[in-house]
């Protein structure tokens, strides 16, 4: 009678596979997680090169708001400079002034920079002369303020054609106002007497900033 083993080669068969098995699971495990890991730093590399972008974006944005900021403050500081320096030019159309007469003003007084005469200017109006910083005829009065480190410098022309230079004010030549007198009476009643006519003055004024910052300023005003 013969024997048979099936049992036994069945044993041995499973015995073999085991191994085999065993490490073809291992290495798709290990292959399995080098992607995944791969993928995760791609997707981190990713994820730093957008922050850094961002970043750099931001600093960008904040330094650029700041340098707004900055040169509007000092717009606005100029612009306050050149309209206080109004008044302080106007002075010396009062008292005992250099312009405080008439006869004074029928013509050109460079000491004073003023121009009996309207000066030549660009297509925005302001005055040439102005404009040249290396002009002579007015940097000899110049309102600096040592504190903000602003410098203004002006100009005054009076509203007349150029043929009314050293001549007194006319109706013809020059841009003129009404002006009125008092009847020295009070009430509902009073009534103005119309004064003689007036020229009319133009004050340019140029503010020049520590940044090389410029406002350009103009005020016309009449002299009684």
């Amino acid at each position: 009678m013969k024997q048979v083993y099936p049992l036994q080669l069945q044993k041995k068969t499973q015995i073999s596979m085991q191994p085999y098995l065993h490490s073809s699971l291992k290495n798709k495990g290990l292959s399995s997680r080098k992607t995944q890991s791969g993928i995760i730093m791609f997707i981190t590399l990713i994820s730093l090169v957008v922050m850094l972008l961002s970043s750099i974006a931001l600093v960008r944005s904040t330094d650029t708001s700041m340098l707004i900021a900055g040169h509007l403050s000092f717009r606005r500081d100029i612009t306050n400079q050149a309209e206080r320096a109004i008044p302080a030019i106007r002075v010396i159309f009062q008292g005992t002034g250099a312009l405080s007469t008439v006869n004074s003003r029928n013509s050109d007084q460079i000491s004073a920079n003023y121009y009996a005469t309207i000066q030549s200017s660009n297509a925005f109006g302001i005055p040439n002369a102005l404009i040249n910083t290396g002009s002579a005829t007015y940097n000899t009065n110049v309102i600096s303020d040592a504190t903000s480190g602003v410098t203004v410098r002006y100009l005054i022309d009076r509203m007349c054609l150029p043929t009314t230079a050293n001549a007194p004010a006319s109706a013809a030549n020059c841009g003129l106002t009404l002006s009125v007198t008092d009847n020295s009476t009070s009430g509902p009643d009073a009534v103005t007497a119309k004064g003689p006519d007036i020229p009319i003055y133009r004050i340019s004024v140029r503010a020049t900033g520590p940044r090389n910052t410029e406002t350009y300023m103009q005020s016309t005003f009449t002299v009684n």
